[in-house]
């Protein structure tokens, strides 16, 4: 089952059978900034302003209300995201 993701309101993309939304943001060349892709860091951490995910790997970083990191989860349907 593809899922839409949606940049900032203006960009958007298919999600697909990635690892990760950050795998698929890679994948679509979407520039975000991450480093370690285990949750450990929070570099790669963006507002989810519509929508839900599930978390692949538990996040050792601390996240206020709707915020998620990229590396960490997949879209559960269509999503919006802030970065």
């Amino acid at each position: 089952m593809s899922s839409t993701v949606t940049i900032n309101e203006a960009l958007s993309f298919a999600y697909g059978e990635e690892f990760s939304l950050l795998d698929s943001m890679e994948e679509h060349q979407i520039p975000i900034t991450y480093n370690c892709r285990g949750g450990y860091c929070g570099r790669c951490k963006v507002q989810l302003t519509k929508g839900k995910v599930s978390w692949v790997q538990d996040s050792l970083v601390p996240l206020d209300e709707g915020e998620i990191l990229a590396c960490c989860c997949v879209p559960d349907g269509s999503i919006s995201l802030a970065i």
